[in-house]
Protein backbone atom coordinates (compact mmCIF):
# COMPACT_ATOMS: atom_id res chain seq x y z
CA UNK A 1 0.00 0.00 0.00
CA UNK A 2 1.22 3.50 -0.71
CA UNK A 3 2.18 5.75 2.18
CA UNK A 4 -0.97 7.70 3.05
CA UNK A 5 0.46 11.22 2.62
CA UNK A 6 2.07 10.45 -0.74
CA UNK A 7 -0.99 8.58 -2.00
CA UNK A 8 -3.52 11.19 -0.88
CA UNK A 9 -1.45 14.11 -2.16
CA UNK A 10 -0.91 12.61 -5.60
CA UNK A 11 -4.49 11.35 -5.94
CA UNK A 12 -5.83 14.78 -4.98
CA UNK A 13 -3.45 16.36 -7.49
CA UNK A 14 -4.74 14.09 -10.28
CA UNK A 15 -8.37 14.96 -9.55
CA UNK A 16 -7.65 18.68 -9.19
CA UNK A 17 -5.57 18.64 -12.39
CA UNK A 18 -8.37 17.01 -14.39
CA UNK A 19 -10.95 19.53 -13.16
CA UNK A 20 -8.55 22.43 -13.72
CA UNK A 21 -7.88 21.30 -17.29
CA UNK A 22 -11.59 21.18 -18.09
CA UNK A 23 -12.21 24.63 -16.59
CA UNK A 24 -9.29 26.22 -18.44
CA UNK A 25 -10.58 24.69 -21.66
CA UNK A 26 -14.01 26.21 -21.04
CA UNK A 27 -12.42 29.59 -20.29
CA UNK A 28 -10.33 29.40 -23.47
CA UNK A 29 -13.36 28.63 -25.63
CA UNK A 30 -15.32 31.54 -24.12
CA UNK A 31 -12.62 34.23 -24.36
CA UNK A 32 -9.98 35.76 -26.60
CA UNK A 33 -6.68 35.69 -24.73
CA UNK A 34 -3.25 34.35 -25.58
CA UNK A 35 -2.61 33.78 -21.87
CA UNK A 36 -5.67 31.55 -21.59
CA UNK A 37 -4.42 29.44 -24.51
CA UNK A 38 -1.04 29.10 -22.79
CA UNK A 39 -2.80 28.36 -19.50
CA UNK A 40 -4.83 25.54 -21.05
CA UNK A 41 -1.82 23.92 -22.72
CA UNK A 42 0.29 24.30 -19.57
CA UNK A 43 -2.45 22.92 -17.33
CA UNK A 44 -3.09 19.95 -19.62
CA UNK A 45 0.57 18.96 -19.76
CA UNK A 46 0.93 19.42 -15.99
CA UNK A 47 -2.04 17.11 -15.52
CA UNK A 48 -0.28 14.47 -17.63
CA UNK A 49 2.86 14.91 -15.52
CA UNK A 50 0.94 14.41 -12.27
CA UNK A 51 -0.86 11.41 -13.74
CA UNK A 52 2.46 9.82 -14.72
CA UNK A 53 3.75 10.39 -11.19
CA UNK A 54 0.68 8.69 -9.73
CA UNK A 55 1.09 5.69 -12.06
CA UNK A 56 4.77 5.40 -11.10
CA UNK A 57 3.89 5.43 -7.41
CA UNK A 58 1.34 2.66 -7.96
CA UNK A 59 4.07 0.53 -9.54
CA UNK A 60 6.40 1.26 -6.61
CA UNK A 61 3.66 0.27 -4.17
CA UNK A 62 3.25 -3.14 -5.82
CA UNK A 63 6.94 -3.85 -5.23
CA UNK A 64 9.74 -5.04 -7.47
CA UNK A 65 8.93 -8.74 -7.48
CA UNK A 66 11.60 -11.34 -8.22
CA UNK A 67 13.11 -9.47 -11.16
CA UNK A 68 14.63 -6.61 -9.11
CA UNK A 69 16.15 -7.74 -5.83
CA UNK A 70 17.29 -4.21 -5.00
CA UNK A 71 13.94 -2.60 -5.75
CA UNK A 72 12.82 -0.23 -8.50
CA UNK A 73 13.66 3.07 -6.82
CA UNK A 74 15.04 4.48 -10.09
CA UNK A 75 11.51 4.45 -11.48
CA UNK A 76 10.99 7.64 -9.47
CA UNK A 77 13.94 9.27 -11.21
CA UNK A 78 12.69 8.17 -14.64
CA UNK A 79 9.27 9.62 -13.84
CA UNK A 80 10.96 12.85 -12.77
CA UNK A 81 12.76 13.01 -16.11
CA UNK A 82 9.43 12.64 -17.91
CA UNK A 83 8.05 15.48 -15.79
CA UNK A 84 11.07 17.61 -16.75
CA UNK A 85 10.56 16.79 -20.44
CA UNK A 86 6.90 17.80 -20.23
CA UNK A 87 7.85 21.03 -18.50
CA UNK A 88 10.30 21.71 -21.33
CA UNK A 89 7.53 21.12 -23.87
CA UNK A 90 5.26 23.51 -21.94
CA UNK A 91 8.04 26.11 -22.07
CA UNK A 92 8.27 25.85 -25.86
CA UNK A 93 4.50 26.07 -26.37
CA UNK A 94 4.08 29.09 -24.10
CA UNK A 95 7.09 30.87 -25.62
CA UNK A 96 5.86 30.39 -29.20
CA UNK A 97 2.38 31.58 -28.24
CA UNK A 98 3.80 34.61 -26.39
CA UNK A 99 5.92 35.64 -29.38
CA UNK A 100 2.85 35.34 -31.58
CA UNK A 101 0.99 37.59 -29.15
CA UNK A 102 3.74 40.18 -29.27
CA UNK A 103 3.67 40.22 -33.07
CA UNK A 104 -0.14 40.38 -33.28
CA UNK A 105 -1.40 41.87 -29.98
CA UNK A 106 -5.08 42.16 -29.08
CA UNK A 107 -7.21 43.06 -26.06
CA UNK A 108 -8.57 40.27 -23.86
CA UNK A 109 -12.30 39.86 -23.52
CA UNK A 110 -15.23 37.49 -23.07
CA UNK A 111 -16.90 35.63 -20.22
CA UNK A 112 -13.98 33.22 -20.22
CA UNK A 113 -11.77 35.87 -18.60
CA UNK A 114 -14.09 35.98 -15.57
CA UNK A 115 -14.16 32.19 -15.42
CA UNK A 116 -10.38 32.10 -15.53
CA UNK A 117 -10.00 34.73 -12.78
CA UNK A 118 -12.16 32.69 -10.42
CA UNK A 119 -10.36 29.47 -11.42
CA UNK A 120 -6.93 31.00 -10.75
CA UNK A 121 -7.94 31.85 -7.19
CA UNK A 122 -9.44 28.43 -6.48
CA UNK A 123 -6.72 26.30 -8.05
CA UNK A 124 -4.00 28.62 -6.81
CA UNK A 125 -5.10 27.77 -3.27
CA UNK A 126 -5.20 24.06 -4.11
CA UNK A 127 -1.75 24.14 -5.73
CA UNK A 128 -0.33 25.97 -2.71
CA UNK A 129 -1.66 23.26 -0.41
CA UNK A 130 -0.36 20.45 -2.66
CA UNK A 131 3.04 22.13 -2.95
CA UNK A 132 3.43 22.20 0.84
CA UNK A 133 2.35 18.57 1.22
CA UNK A 134 4.66 17.29 -1.52
CA UNK A 135 7.58 19.30 -0.17
CA UNK A 136 7.10 17.81 3.31
CA UNK A 137 6.79 14.31 1.83
CA UNK A 138 9.98 14.78 -0.22
CA UNK A 139 11.91 15.93 2.86
CA UNK A 140 10.58 13.10 5.03
CA UNK A 141 11.24 10.25 2.58
CA UNK A 142 14.03 11.65 0.37
CA UNK A 143 11.82 10.97 -2.66
CA UNK A 144 12.94 12.49 -6.00
CA UNK A 145 9.46 11.96 -7.40
CA UNK A 146 7.79 13.95 -4.63
CA UNK A 147 10.52 16.60 -4.92
CA UNK A 148 9.76 17.02 -8.63
CA UNK A 149 6.04 17.15 -7.83
CA UNK A 150 6.68 19.88 -5.26
CA UNK A 151 8.54 21.92 -7.88
CA UNK A 152 5.76 21.30 -10.38
CA UNK A 153 3.04 22.53 -7.99
CA UNK A 154 5.11 25.58 -7.07
CA UNK A 155 5.37 26.33 -10.79
CA UNK A 156 1.59 25.88 -11.12
CA UNK A 157 1.03 28.24 -8.18
CA UNK A 158 3.37 30.79 -9.74
CA UNK A 159 1.41 30.47 -12.98
CA UNK A 160 -1.91 30.99 -11.19
CA UNK A 161 -0.66 34.20 -9.61
CA UNK A 162 0.77 35.58 -12.83
CA UNK A 163 -2.19 34.66 -14.99
CA UNK A 164 -4.59 36.23 -12.50
CA UNK A 165 -2.45 39.37 -12.36
CA UNK A 166 -2.08 39.66 -16.13
CA UNK A 167 -5.81 39.22 -16.76
CA UNK A 168 -6.74 41.67 -14.02
CA UNK A 169 -4.30 44.29 -15.32
CA UNK A 170 -5.49 43.76 -18.89
CA UNK A 171 -9.06 44.50 -17.82
CA UNK A 172 -8.20 47.43 -15.55
CA UNK A 173 -5.88 49.08 -18.09
CA UNK A 174 -7.88 48.31 -21.22
CA UNK A 175 -8.09 52.03 -22.07
CA UNK A 176 -4.32 52.17 -22.63
CA UNK A 177 -3.03 50.97 -25.99
CA UNK A 178 0.05 49.33 -24.49
CA UNK A 179 -2.08 47.03 -22.32
CA UNK A 180 -2.33 44.58 -25.24
CA UNK A 181 1.25 43.51 -24.45
CA UNK A 182 0.51 42.47 -20.87
CA UNK A 183 -0.70 38.99 -21.86
CA UNK A 184 2.29 37.91 -23.95
CA UNK A 185 4.87 39.43 -21.55
CA UNK A 186 3.28 37.62 -18.59
CA UNK A 187 3.36 34.41 -20.62
CA UNK A 188 7.10 34.82 -21.19
CA UNK A 189 7.68 35.26 -17.46
CA UNK A 190 5.75 32.05 -16.78
CA UNK A 191 7.73 30.25 -19.48
CA UNK A 192 10.99 31.35 -17.87
CA UNK A 193 9.97 30.00 -14.46
CA UNK A 194 8.98 26.67 -16.02
CA UNK A 195 12.34 26.43 -17.79
CA UNK A 196 14.26 27.02 -14.55
CA UNK A 197 12.21 24.37 -12.75
CA UNK A 198 12.64 21.88 -15.61
CA UNK A 199 16.42 22.32 -15.55
CA UNK A 200 16.47 21.73 -11.78
CA UNK A 201 14.34 18.58 -11.97
CA UNK A 202 16.37 17.22 -14.91
CA UNK A 203 19.77 17.79 -13.31
CA UNK A 204 18.81 16.25 -9.95
CA UNK A 205 17.20 13.19 -11.58
CA UNK A 206 20.15 12.54 -13.92
CA UNK A 207 22.57 12.80 -10.98
CA UNK A 208 20.77 10.02 -9.10
CA UNK A 209 20.56 7.82 -12.21
CA UNK A 210 24.35 7.89 -12.69
CA UNK A 211 24.96 5.82 -9.52
CA UNK A 212 27.58 8.27 -8.27
CA UNK A 213 29.41 7.84 -4.99
CA UNK A 214 28.37 9.67 -1.83
CA UNK A 215 29.28 13.26 -1.11
CA UNK A 216 32.33 14.06 1.01
CA UNK A 217 30.21 14.92 4.04
CA UNK A 218 28.55 11.49 3.94
CA UNK A 219 31.92 9.79 3.54
CA UNK A 220 33.23 11.62 6.60
CA UNK A 221 30.20 10.43 8.61
CA UNK A 222 31.04 6.84 7.64
CA UNK A 223 34.70 7.25 8.62
CA UNK A 224 33.74 8.77 11.98
CA UNK A 225 31.59 5.73 12.75
CA UNK A 226 34.43 3.40 11.76
CA UNK A 227 36.79 5.30 14.06
CA UNK A 228 34.29 4.95 16.93
CA UNK A 229 34.20 1.20 16.29
CA UNK A 230 37.92 0.73 15.59
CA UNK A 231 38.21 -1.69 18.55
CA UNK A 232 35.78 -4.11 16.88
CA UNK A 233 37.92 -4.98 13.84
CA UNK A 234 41.63 -5.55 13.15
CA UNK A 235 41.98 -4.00 9.70
CA UNK A 236 40.04 -1.70 7.39
CA UNK A 237 40.56 -2.54 3.72
CA UNK A 238 38.30 0.12 2.23
CA UNK A 239 34.80 1.56 1.80
CA UNK A 240 32.70 1.68 -1.37
CA UNK A 241 29.45 3.60 -1.78
CA UNK A 242 26.93 4.54 -4.45
CA UNK A 243 23.50 6.05 -4.87
CA UNK A 244 20.75 4.29 -6.82
CA UNK A 245 17.67 6.47 -7.01
CA UNK A 246 16.79 7.47 -3.46
CA UNK A 247 18.68 4.51 -1.96
CA UNK A 248 22.25 4.36 -0.68
CA UNK A 249 24.49 1.29 -0.85
CA UNK A 250 27.61 1.11 1.35
CA UNK A 251 30.14 -1.75 1.39
CA UNK A 252 32.70 -1.80 4.22
CA UNK A 253 35.60 -4.23 3.80
CA UNK A 254 37.22 -5.16 7.11
CA UNK A 255 39.36 -7.92 8.62
CA UNK A 256 38.97 -9.73 11.94
CA UNK A 257 41.22 -11.93 14.03
CA UNK A 258 40.71 -15.50 12.70
CA UNK A 259 40.79 -16.82 16.25
CA UNK A 260 37.64 -14.94 17.29
CA UNK A 261 34.27 -16.64 17.62
CA UNK A 262 31.77 -16.15 14.81
CA UNK A 263 29.09 -15.03 17.25
CA UNK A 264 31.30 -12.22 18.59
CA UNK A 265 32.17 -11.10 15.06
CA UNK A 266 28.47 -10.99 14.13
CA UNK A 267 27.72 -8.74 17.10
CA UNK A 268 30.52 -6.35 16.10
CA UNK A 269 29.29 -6.29 12.48
CA UNK A 270 25.74 -5.52 13.65
CA UNK A 271 27.00 -2.65 15.81
CA UNK A 272 29.03 -1.20 12.93
CA UNK A 273 26.10 -1.43 10.52
CA UNK A 274 23.72 0.23 12.98
CA UNK A 275 26.19 3.07 13.57
CA UNK A 276 26.56 3.82 9.87
CA UNK A 277 22.88 3.43 8.99
CA UNK A 278 21.74 6.05 11.48
CA UNK A 279 23.30 8.72 9.23
CA UNK A 280 21.28 7.75 6.12
CA UNK A 281 17.74 7.14 4.94
CA UNK A 282 16.97 4.10 2.78
CA UNK A 283 20.51 2.78 3.27
CA UNK A 284 21.79 -0.75 2.66
CA UNK A 285 25.04 -1.25 4.61
CA UNK A 286 27.08 -4.43 4.03
CA UNK A 287 30.14 -5.36 6.10
CA UNK A 288 32.35 -7.66 4.02
CA UNK A 289 35.08 -9.89 5.48
CA UNK A 290 38.30 -9.42 3.54
CA UNK A 291 39.59 -7.01 0.89
CA UNK A 292 38.28 -6.38 -2.60
CA UNK A 293 40.67 -7.49 -5.34
CA UNK A 294 40.68 -5.87 -8.79
CA UNK A 295 41.96 -7.68 -11.86
CA UNK A 296 42.65 -5.92 -15.16
CA UNK A 297 41.98 -7.82 -18.34
CA UNK A 298 42.16 -6.81 -21.98
CA UNK A 299 38.93 -6.55 -23.92
CA UNK A 300 38.60 -7.45 -27.59
CA UNK A 301 39.05 -3.84 -28.70
CA UNK A 302 42.10 -3.29 -26.52
CA UNK A 303 40.37 -1.23 -23.81
CA UNK A 304 41.10 -1.92 -20.17
CA UNK A 305 38.23 -3.54 -18.32
CA UNK A 306 38.21 -3.73 -14.54
CA UNK A 307 36.81 -6.92 -13.09
CA UNK A 308 36.01 -6.95 -9.39
CA UNK A 309 35.66 -9.93 -7.09
CA UNK A 310 35.63 -10.40 -3.39
CA UNK A 311 38.30 -12.61 -1.86
CA UNK A 312 37.24 -14.73 1.08
CA UNK A 313 39.52 -14.46 4.03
Amino acid sequence: MLPSHKDSSTRTAVIAGAVDTLITLAALLAAQSSVLLADFLKTGLEFIAVLLAWVAMRHLARGAGDAYDYGIGKLENLSSLIVAALMGLVFIVITVNAVRGLLSPSHVGGIGVTISLVAQVVFGSINCWLWRRCRLAAQAEDSPLMASQAKLFFTKLFGNVFIFGSLALSLLLADHSWSVYIDPIASLVIAGSILVSAIGVFSSSVYDLLDGTLEEKDKLDIMRELVLHFHRYDRLYGVRSRRAGNRVFIDIHVGFDPARRVGDVEQDIAAMRAGVMRHFKNACVTVVLGPELTLASESADGEQVTVSRLAAR
